[in-house]
């Protein structure tokens, strides 16, 4: 029987034969897409090359995809381990076309792959084709020998696939497989229908090949895109399920060892069905919170991490049915390290810090489950009725942190309901109040651009040059005065991974404007300044970085990575890079670690550093491929995108990061180097805060005056 890795591989080994070139799967924690909670499709990853915002740099690409879909739009978190497939974390295989390949090789490729490769029988295989789309019907009744009689024409709801309300879109074909009339969940409904998309368990959708070939107007219009994609999705548990001929999706290998596991620790013995549902939720949600953390996830109140908070409680009061009421759901990272560790290797890369940030949420939760069941206790004998309201529901999940869903649990076995309209109101009346706290900047997209010339791409010198000559593609006058430019040429670097940005002149004979900072966006880096004397023109402008300015940054940087690198000798291997400031005048690092770091420790993390400081080291920057790159030792970010070519900076024998920011020549240059502060910045999290250079020197000057 074939195993989950060794299908995977089969289906990246079958379209590298094809000619596709393997793109490794993106962070499931999107770091480039503030729409997305989590990375939720397989196409998120090459967004920009549908868009047109970029070229793809490959005509045709394989990959499995780590997908979440807990939260936002896509949400099967209350389904989860209440059926057979449903679940938060799951791997999405794809074979993609850049203006490439399309349908006829698209059908034909996946027709191969599932009769001859995996010898799925022929005869339980249905594809479904969109009513509008007879060629695709064509190519299935020609280039395969599918049952004619199992093609079927379908609507937009089940094959036309979009990107959102406006954008690339397309009809798909879907590749369904029938289990048999005993899965039918419906029989017994004298008006069901049991044929492909009848909403029956008995016909599974395995593959959906999308042909993306239009895009949608705000006025719903349809026009075609320039060029044709092909952008196909078939889920991993749901293949092994059939491959491996299992009744669901937790039975195959996937999940099989994890929920032996979780027998093993709780000694209460796995029963499928409705007996079985607490195994199935935990088994399911620590794989999700394995891969979420590996990526840089992190348990919080906000966001992604109240998600994955939430994931992690569900999963440990689903264990208290189970009789544990001490941390167990750590045990399993072990697992799901060993079994996905060999294509996702970053689960035995961060295993450590993986089983300390649960066990840390674990403990958290079984003291805020023992206080807020009191409170939710109090609750349900002061009510009046059957059902707890929308306040009490809020006190419950912003107070102690009971998200509503364990609410509902608790009040299901008591026989109550809870009120979520009323939850919901709350929840956005406190969103209310966030939104009004906050400030808000321009939004890209607001900005009335004035074209020089045709091309917007920005050629970034700044490692080599801090001047250059250059001409202006576009520019914008702001609302606050500030003019935004962007240049074909640039010495000037962008703001990013927590280093601010240069700053300096632009100018030409007539023209003075001081740059005061710069921002990327895709290609483009957007240079916002103050105009001095002149005026914008076509004219050969010279750009300047302010040298000292961006000196003072680089002592920094380059004393953020040997910080990283003694913080990990003196504290463990778990200790990981989760934020950091780089400015002039000051460094802050974060990075994950439970306890406060005393200060014998700190003494010894700054006499490393220094001892390194006084070395004089000449560092390096080299362009390697990422898996060059990983294999060398460097230190990736969590949650990082990386292209496929990468810059690695080392300090020989001491540190070596990938990254893109700008560094001195060598660690002398640092002069000094003196710890501030450390303290908390969230659960798991710690902070160090720096200075360097004269202003360290100052610091120490200004300790003497006080002492």
């Amino acid at each position: 029987m074939l195993t989950g890795n060794e299908i995977r591989q089969q289906f990246i080994d079958f379209f590298k034969e094809k000619g596709h070139i393997f793109v490794p799967s993106s962070s499931v924690v999107p770091t480039d897409d503030p729409t997305l909670l989590f990375t939720n499709a397989g196409m998120n990853q090459f967004k920009q090359y549908f868009l047109g915002i970029q070229d793809a740099p490959y005509k045709r690409a394989v990959n499995s995809q780590k997908c979440i879909r807990a939260g936002g739009k896509h949400n099967d978190l209350e389904e989860v381990g209440k059926d057979s497939y449903h679940h938060t974390f799951f791997e999405m295989l794809g074979n993609w076309s850049f203006g490439d390949y399309y349908k006829e090789d698209a059908i034909k490729w996946a027709w191969e792959l599932l009769t001859e490769v995996w010898k799925l029988p022929k005869d339980k295989l249905y594809a479904t084709v969109h009513d509008s789309d007879y060629e695709a019907y064509e190519l299935w009744k020609t280039k395969t020998d599918i049952n004619p009689e199992h093609i079927s024409f379908h609507g937009d709801v089940d094959n036309f696939w979009e990107m959102g309300e406006t954008g690339p879109c397309g009809p798909c074909t879907e590749i369904h497989i029938d289990t048999g009339i005993e899965y039918c969940d419906k029989v017994d409904d004298p008006n069901h229908n049991c044929v492909v998309n009848s909403d029956c368990h008995r016909y599974i959708e395995l593959w959906n090949l999308v042909f993306m070939q239009f895009e949608r107007q705000e006025d719903r219009s349809l026009i075609p895109l320039k060029n044709k994609f092909v952008d196909t999705g078939a889920g991993l548990e749901r293949l092994c399920r059939v491959i491996q001929n299992k009744t669901s999706n937790y039975d195959t290998d996937l999940f099989a060892n994890i929920i032996d596991a979780i027998a093993d620790i709780t000694q209460e013995p796995y029963l499928a069905g409705d007996d079985g549902v607490a195994h199935r939720v935990i088994a399911d949600h620590i794989r999700c919170l394995c891969f979420a953390i590996a990526d840089g996830g992190m348990p919080s109140n906000e966001g992604r991490g109240y998600v994955l908070r939430r994931i992690l409680r569900r999963a440990a009061r689903y264990g208290r049915l189970l009789n544990q009421n001490q941390p167990f759901l750590y045990q399993l990272s072990d697992i799901v390290a060993e079994h996905f560790g060999k294509h996702f290797s970053e689960l035995k890369e961060k295993l450590a810090y993986i089983k300390m940030i649960i066990k840390a949420e674990e403990e958290r939760f079984n003291l805020t489950l023992d206080n807020g069941l009191n409170k939710f206790n109090e609750i349900v004998d002061k009510l009046k009725s059957d059902t707890i309201s929308g306040l009490d529901v809020f006190i419950l999940y912003d107070t102690y942190g009971f998200p509503p869903d364990l609410t509902q649990i608790l009040a299901e076995e008591k026989q109550l309901k809870i009120d979520m309209d009323g939850f919901d109101k709350e929840m956005e009346k406190q969103k209310e109040r966030a939104r009004s706290a906050s400030n808000f900047k321009l939004k890209l997209e607001d900005i009335n651009w004035i074209h020089l010339k045709e091309k917007d791409e920005t050629v970034f010198l700044g490692y080599d040059q801090s001047s250059t000559e250059c001409f202006i593609n576009k520019y914008a006058l702001n609302e606050n005065g500030k003019i935004s430019i962007v240049l074909d040429k640039t010495p000037f670097y962008a703001e990013s991974g927590g280093q601010v940005a240069d700053t300096g002149r632009l100018f030409n004979d007539s023209t003075e404007i001081r740059i005061i900072d710069v921002q990327k966006h895709n290609n483009e880096y957007i240079h916002v300044g103050e105009i001095v004397k002149g005026e914008i023109s076509k004219d050969k402008f010279t750009a300047m970085v302010e040298d000292e300015y961006r000196l003072s940054i680089a002592r920094n940087h380059t004393a953020t990575h040997l910080l990283h690198a003694a913080l990990r000798q003196v504290l463990g291997e778990h200790v990981q890079q989760k934020g950091s400031l780089v400015a002039t005048n000051y460094l802050r690092f974060d990075f994950t670690h439970i306890n406060a770091v005393n200060q014998k420790e700190l003494e010894i993390i700054e006499d490393i550093v220094n001892n390194e400081v006084k070395k004089a080291t000449n560092l390096t920057a080299e362009l390697m491929s990422i898996d060059d790159a990983k294999s060398s030792g460097a230190m990736a970010l969590f949650g990082e995108k990386y292209a496929d070519e990468v810059r690695v900076v080392s300090v020989p024998g001491f540190s070596k990061e990938l990254c893109g920011g700008t560094h001195l020549e060598n660690t002398g240059q640092i002069g000094f180097f003196k710890i501030l502060s450390e303290s908390s910045s969230a659960a798991g999290i710690r902070r160090i805060e720096a200075v360097t250079g004269t202003n360290a020197e100052q610091y120490v000057k200004q300790l003497k005056k006080e002492i």
